[in-house]
Order: C-alpha cells, then structure tokens, then sequence
C-alpha cells in the first residue's frame, strides 16, 4: 500500500483564528498578500514609466538646445530689426513735426521788415533764437513789434543789441514757442 503523506505543520494544531498571532497570521497570508502584489505592481508601473519620462527629458532638452541655436543665430538679425524700428519711430517724430518749422520760417518771412535781414535762425522744440541786422531803427522797433504780436510767440526778449556805422543794429531775439504751433 502506498505510503501516506506526511503533512507537517508548523503553526500548530490550536486554533489560531482565535489567537491574536493567529489573527496576525491568517490576515498577513490573504490581505498581505493582496498588498503585495499591488505594491510590486506600482513598483513596475513606475519604473516602465521612468523610460518615458526619461526620453521626454530628453527629447526636450534637445528641442531647448535646438531653439537657443536659432535664437542665438537671429541675434544680429534681430538687433538691426529693433535698430530699424528706432529709426522708424524716430522718422515719425521727425515728419510730425516737420510742418512746423516750415510754417514759422514762411511767417517770419512775412513779418520781416525789408531792410532787415537775419544772419541766423534757430528752432527747437519750444524755442526760436534768430540774430538779425536791421538797417534802420525803424526797422529794428517794426520787427520787434510784429514778433511781440504774434501768438505763436510768447516771452520775446532782446538781447547783444550793438549799433555800427558800417552794417546798422545788430541784434539777437528769443521768444518761446507757444504748444500746438
């Protein structure tokens, strides 16, 4: 007859449900075992996602460097854009403003006595400077008050006022430019 088998068992022949080692026990060989299996589960999961991540790392690391290269390429480019657009913004101001000019030079033109002629003219922003020789006082007094007049012009002062024999007065005049003219 064949031989029985021999069963062997360790854990005792009490009953264990009823042991608080028996609980520890039973609970560890159904639930632990449940426990680990999804902790080794997430433990793959994890380390196949790493491959991933790690060719994302890399695939954007090589897309950052790709687009520093180009950026680095288009720096001489770029600056003589913004070069251009300075430029640009500063032809602008300029053709703004260019009537300006061009309307106080044809005043003057009117309010200029004829024996008075200038030997210089300047304008800035919101200052006219001119220095002028007037052949007669006449002419000299004409000019200031067609100047003083004016509503373009604001605070006319005189100064280096000098009488020769050869050229007449000779003098300098500054008046502000009033806004908007």
């Amino acid at each position: 007859m064949p031989a029985e088998p021999i069963r062997i068992n360790l854990l005792g022949s009490q009953d264990l449900e009823h042991t608080p080692w028996g609980r520890i026990v039973s609970w560890a060989t159904t639930y632990g075992r449940y426990i680990m299996i999804t902790t080794e589960i997430v433990v793959l999961l994890a380390f196949i996602s790493r491959f991933s991540l790690d060719r994302k790392n890399t695939d954007l690391t090589e897309e950052v460097t790709q687009k520093q290269a180009i950026l680095e390429a288009n720096v001489a480019f770029e600056q003589s854009i913004r070069n251009l657009q300075a430029n640009i913004a500063t032809a602008q101001k300029l053709m703004a403003n260019q009537t300006k000019p061009l309307d106080i030079a044809t005043m003057m033109e009117t309010v200029l006595p004829a024996d008075v002629y200038l030997t210089s003219f300047s304008l800035t922003a919101n200052k006219l400077t001119l220095e002028a020789t007037a052949g007669s006082t006449a002419g000299f007094a004409q000019l200031l008050s067609n100047l003083q007049s004016l509503k373009q012009f604001q605070n006319v002062s005189l100064t280096n006022v000098n009488r020769t024999a050869s050229t007449g007065i000779v003098f300098q005049v500054s008046a502000n430019v009033a806004a908007g003219q």
